[in-house]
């Protein structure tokens, strides 16, 4: 009877542990649609070019990462400062909550020819769209390919974003994509376990206990 009791608390404790949750999805179906949704553009290249910022992916230039038929991601080029001027487009999510922290995954990728290159920085911002805010945790030169990357901040008190500017010399710079973008919140598996845990736990180990007084 005590090993049927401590296996069905051992099961309850695993299913109350702490489950990581979706703070953000999204394929870039409608790029028109994000600013609606608390998604932040803003194209600060100098001087401005023809491009509005971020658009629709071309599928004349390559793909979705997810359906290489299809015009799914977000995308952004070289017309965004005009020739000779410098790129500087920035995208920014929707607020999310840095509480539990979170892990965020998403796919790049560049026009795949070798007379030119595309840099963009990602990192997490705490409630900010200026980039003077904005904590770069690392650059890259987009690969020719579709090419996932993975980044975490730790749990901290309030609300950030997520953050991505396309820089670079215009002269230099081609075509840069971005795709197939997942938020979660940070699992720990240090994590202490849930109030209502710990009380289940407490009311087994005296349940335990009382055993124990009744076989002496």
């Amino acid at each position: 009877m005590m090993k049927k009791a401590m296996l069905a608390l051992a099961c309850t404790l695993a299913m109350g542990a702490a489950q990581a949750d979706v703070l953000l999805v999204e394929n870039f179906d409608n790029v028109d649609a994000l600013p609606g949704q608390g998604w932040v553009f803003e194209n600060a290249s100098q001087p401005p070019g023809l491009a509005p910022g971020w658009v629709q992916g071309n599928i004349r230039v390559f793909g979705a990462q997810d359906d290489p038929n299809t015009n799914n991601y977000i995308a952004s080029d070289f017309n965004n400062a005009a020739p000779g001027g410098f790129i500087d487009n920035r995208l920014f999510t929707p607020l999310f909550s840095l509480e539990n922290g979170a892990v965020a995954s998403f796919w790049l990728r560049g026009a795949p020819d070798p007379k030119f290159f595309d840099t963009v920085a990602y990192g997490f911002t705490e409630g900010s769209t200026n980039p003077l805010d904005f904590s770069v945790q690392a650059d890259t030169i987009a690969p020719d390919d579709w090419t996932r990357y993975t980044l975490t901040i730790g749990a901290q008190a309030g609300m950030g974003r997520l953050g991505f500017v396309h820089f670079g010399e215009e002269a230099t710079s081609s075509y840069v994509g971005l795709d197939t973008l997942r938020i979660d919140t940070l699992v720990d598996p240090a994590d202490v376990p849930e109030p209502a845990s710990l009380l289940i736990l407490g009311i087994g180990m005296a349940g335990l206990a009382a055993s124990r007084r009744r076989r002496a």
